[in-house]
């Protein structure tokens, strides 16, 4: 069918797909764009400028594991924070897809409600 670059984000112990990316050119196309995303990836609250530390992990031929960190101050810190965020960049294929259908408004009852 088509191929895809899947990223998920991982917060508070939960993931979630954050990014769905189509790609042109097959399977070989599609891994070439996953590595891509993930050296270039940025965390989901990023100041354009800021620095940001990674770590690229290669987990299988299609899948990469990513860390990024930040450091920052709040004004009741006495140094600097570090926040970090987890990634997995995946070239996936897409092998089904079932369109969903809207569902219908709900109908009126007697009384009208």
């Amino acid at each position: 069918m088509s191929w895809y670059v899947l990223v998920e984000r991982g917060r508070y112990g939960e993931s979630e797909l954050s990014s769905k990316i189509p790609v042109e050119g097959g399977r070989e196309a599609a891994v070439t764009r996953a590595e891509e995303v993930a050296r270039s990836c940025t965390p989901a609250m990023h100041l354009s400028g800021t620095p940001i530390g990674r770590m690229v992990f290669q987990t299988s031929p299609t899948s990469w594991f990513v860390e990024l960190s930040k450091s920052l101050w709040s004004k009741s810190d006495k140094g600097p924070a570090t926040i970090v965020e987890h990634l997995t960049v995946r070239a996936a294929e897409l092998v089904h897809f079932q369109e969903l259908i809207p569902d219908e408004p709900p109908k009126k009852s007697r009384f009208g409600r």
